[in-house]
């Protein structure tokens, strides 16, 4: 049996692996790192499990040595403006990757790759930007995850050097929904979905300006379903963000996340039961949705979001971005509808839409109790959850 993990055994393989020691002044995310660690043990995790979550916080605290040993040689890098992010914010599964896709395609737009959002040290350089050797090591990654769970392919797209979700970034600070849907850690799920995790967003600027520092640059073009448990964070940190929030059935999107994360528990080794997981979606997604409800009546956020229906998305993609762009004064480009035409006739993520299968019943989800405690929200955004004409 693996040993047990600490936070000191888990710092300390940090610092040999970096040869750094300084983790910084900013200890906002200690909490949560401290919470994921409990949590895992908390669980009794098959060495499987513990060996990938030894592997994957060591390297997320080996990432924030070399960003603080960055800041101290680099100065620079901190002091970046990072403009007013487009960002897509709406629920897991209500077509935020199509539009988050179709949003990309801008040639003004510049979005985080999946591969910057896992391996983001060094700060990516455009010269390499294209053939940067972290691409082949997170498809590898992928890879792996696919030969233990295929099914995966039918939900999400699989291919790294494709725009990435904050969530993934989320983790360099242990405020993720990653944990949970890759580890399981049911307890750090309940702390996650109960507090706000202070300093997130100081965390995800940083990214930013990483990202941004050699390689290519734009308008910021952002995506994460996460966002919902702290918009006021989300908008002090990028006061001019233009948020896209979609809409769909929430008893249709539980059972749909679900599914996607009974595939990320397969690929990892975990153990929990699909009712299991189902009641932690339900659990997590209805505190998210509520907590960005209730951001919303402050007038000066409900000013920064535009409501966007997923059948709208999959019964007019043009359309449904010309919207975005009239909403916030953004020009739409003959080149982007070019991009996007190309798109929904070539790529095969726009051609995945239909194909994952599931069901409430699969995963304990009573459609009746959602709906009951998801009143306000089907009150106001009803006429927006309909199935596409």
């Amino acid at each position: 049996m693996s040993a047990p993990l600490t936070v000191s055994g888990l710092e300390q393989a940090a610092r040999e692996q970096t040869g750094l020691v300084d983790f910084g002044p900013d200890t906002g995310w200690r909490e949560g790192f401290e919470r994921l660690v409990a949590a895992l043990e908390a669980m009794g995790p098959n060495d499987q499990l513990r060996h990938i979550a030894t592997h994957n916080i060591v390297g997320q605290l080996a990432t924030r040595l070399r960003f603080v040993e960055d800041d101290r040689l680099f100065p620079e890098i901190a002091r970046q403006e990072v403009g007013d992010p487009l960002i897509v914010i709406g629920l897991p599964r209500t077509g935020t990757t199509i539009s988050y896709d179709l949003l990309c395609l801008d040639p003004e737009a510049r979005a985080p790759r999946e591969w910057e959002w896992y391996i983001p040290w060094p700060p990516p350089e455009i010269s390499t930007f294209k053939s940067d050797p972290r691409i082949a090591q997170v498809s590898a990654m992928y890879d792996n995850w696919l030969n233990h769970a295929p099914q995966l392919l039918d939900i999400q797209r699989f291919d790294c050097t494709q725009p990435g979700e904050c969530n993934h970034g989320m983790q360099y600070h242990f405020g993720s929904t990653n944990f949970a849907a890759e580890l399981g850690v049911p307890d750090f799920a309940q702390w996650l979905r109960e507090s706000e995790v202070a300093g997130q967003y100081l965390s995800h600027k940083r990214l930013l300006q990483n990202f941004q520092w050699k390689g290519p640059q734009g308008r910021w073009t952002l995506k994460s379903p996460q966002h919902l448990f702290d918009l006021p964070a989300l908008l002090k940190a990028y006061p001019g963000a233009m948020l896209v929030w979609t809409h769909r059935d929430p008893a249709l999107t539980f059972s749909s996340l679900s599914s996607f994360i009974a595939g990320f528990l397969a690929a990892f080794g975990g153990d929990k039961d699909k009712a299991a997981i189902g009641r932690d979606v339900v659990e997590t997604w209805i505190a998210g949705m509520n907590r960005g409800l209730a951001a919303r009546n402050d007038p000066a956020i409900e000013a920064r979001i535009i409501d966007l229906a997923h059948k709208d998305v999959v019964a007019d993609p043009m359309g449904a971005v010309q919207r975005i762009y009239d909403r916030f004064g953004l020009t739409f480009s003959d080149e982007h509808k070019t991009r996007i035409g190309h798109f929904l006739t070539e790529n095969p993520a726009a051609k995945r839409m239909g194909k994952h299968k599931h069901s409430p019943q699969e995963y304990a989800i009573d459609n009746t109790e959602v709906r009951a405690r998801m009143a306000d929200y089907y009150d106001r955004f009803g006429d927006l959850l309909g199935k596409p004409a």
